[in-house]
């Protein structure tokens, strides 16, 4: 099976835990049409330290013992900025796909990944997400982030996979969980094959969406052979009283 367990990475223990994915339209009928997730290369994200070492880290890469001579202290720098560089180049490698995990939907999400009020947000849990990989080519591994201060923790750095599963404290709120794939390709993203009709549990279609945008999610589940719930959030109901 294309999922696989690995030391690096805390695949959530509860596998019933609920995992949000939150898009625009036009994204979620990309993922129907193409049958697959598209996965983003670690180093085109946007925040300046994703997939970077923590300070301490780097710090420790660089400390040259005393006593040593100018020759010895010379390899030992060169060498030291060999390994940062192999761990630099590493988040090329790395692919992504970023889900939320949460029990219930998420205003600061919607908000977060939605540009107008037509967006869709995909429902599933981490079974759910392990199983629909079964017939992928690439191995997945899931894992959940950890958050940090860059400025003073230090991070494992022995394995790759490492890079894309810490984010700085001021992402916390993202309470994010990753599925990641390693491929050497040069290129933005990459399309990793899923099986929707596993992964998929529920859709939601944001609270300030209009009507239609919840008929047409209907009707483009059902050209793609989807028989899923399709909810219209629930975070603008009208008081009872």
């Amino acid at each position: 099976m294309p999922y696989k367990e690995h030391p690096s990475c805390k695949t959530p223990e509860n596998k019933d835990q609920k995992v949000w994915r939150y898009m625009d339209f036009t994204k979620f009928v990309s993922i129907l049409e193409d049958q697959a997730l598209f996965f983003s290369r670690l180093s085109t994200f946007t925040d300046p330290l994703e997939g970077f070492l923590t300070k301490p880290v780097v710090d420790e890469f660089r400390n040259i013992p005393d006593g040593l001579t100018a020759e010895e202290e010379e390899r030992r720098r060169a060498i030291s900025e060999s390994n940062l560089r192999v761990l630099r180049m590493g988040r090329n490698l790395i692919f992504v796909s970023s889900w939320h995990m949460n029990d219930y939907e998420s205003v600061a999400m919607w908000e977060l990944y939605l540009k107008s009020g037509e967006g869709v947000a995909i429902q599933s849990t981490v079974k759910r997400m392990i199983d629909s990989f079964a017939n992928t080519e690439n191995e997945v591994y899931i894992g959940q982030i950890d958050y940090v201060d860059y400025e003073n923790d230090e991070i494992p750095w022995n394995n790759v996979l490492y890079l894309a599963l810490h984010k700085r404290k001021s992402f916390e709120h993202e309470r994010e969980v990753r599925a990641i794939v390693m491929s050497p390709e040069n290129s933005p993203g990459k399309l990793i094959d899923v099986d929707l009709n596993i992964l998929i549990d529920r859709i939601f279609v944001a609270p300030n969406s209009p009507v239609w945008i919840h008929d047409l999610v209907k009707k483009a589940i059902s050209r793609y052979g989807l028989s899923k719930k399709v909810v219209h959030s629930g975070l603008e109901q009208s008081p009872m009283y």
